[in-house]
């Protein structure tokens, strides 16, 4: 029953597994996404900062120009030019500024709008995955449940002290039941030894391989139960 049961236990434990690498892979791209969202919003803002800056050059610009327009002497004459350029180069860097943060923007925003398309296909893909995976448990379980089905009402009519054998066996070598034919182990090939052998032909108590300490049964009565 527990080796005809063996593969659906390991689909059961594989399907929660696949799930989880997809949720994984969901909140990766939500991750990603935030944080994109968040580049893109900061970038907006210096935009706008960059904006009003150029807006208060081109402000000064005007005011340095009439200020050298009504200069007296060659001081304020000067000092009016001077303005004037320091004004005129404020603006140029402000201009380049807003030139490279805006291709940044357009080039955020394709980027965007393509982890978003791949954030969507993801979540869709773990709805119907979700969904798939649902039924499929509940396949297998009934599957399962038909296989083991009498399981307690044997395990009631053996000795507990081999049920626990069994039991801790089953879980690290996952096969914990060895049908031999002949005097050789077929889980670990090792020869039996002689005394052994016939011991288990008999079949009057459970016996264990002495290297693999899988319990032994001779396969003419596993064959008669």
């Amino acid at each position: 029953m527990d080796d005809s049961a063996r593969d659906l236990d390991s689909e059961l434990k594989q399907i929660p597994e696949r799930l989880e690498e997809l949720r994984s892979s969901v909140q990766m791209l939500e991750s990603l996404l935030a944080q994109e969202r968040s580049q893109l919003d900061e970038a907006e803002q210096l935009k706008g900062a960059r904006a009003t800056e150029l807006k208060d050059r081109v402000e000064g610009l005007q005011r340095a120009r009439r200020k050298a327009a009504q200069a007296t002497n060659m001081k304020e004459s000067q000092a009016g030019e001077r303005e004037i350029e320091a004004n005129r180069r404020a603006i140029k860097d402000c201009e380049d500024d807003l030139r490279r943060i805006g291709e940044a923007i357009e080039a955020k925003t394709a980027s965007l709008a393509e982890r978003e398309k791949d954030f969507d296909e993801a979540k869709q893909l773990l709805q119907s995955e979700d969904d798939k995976a649902k039924a499929r448990v509940a396949e297998l379980e009934a599957e399962r449940g038909e296989l083991l089905g009498g399981r307690d009402e044997i395990v009631a009519t053996l000795p507990q002290v081999v049920i626990r054998r069994y039991d801790r066996l089953k879980g690290p070598l996952i096969t914990a039941v060895a049908i031999i034919g002949d005097g050789t182990c077929p889980a670990c090939r090792i020869s039996l030894p002689p005394q052994l052998y016939n011991d288990i032909r008999r079949g009057e108590d459970f016996h264990q391989c002495p290297q693999c300490r899988r319990m032994i049964i001779y396969k003419e009565i596993a064959d008669a139960d």
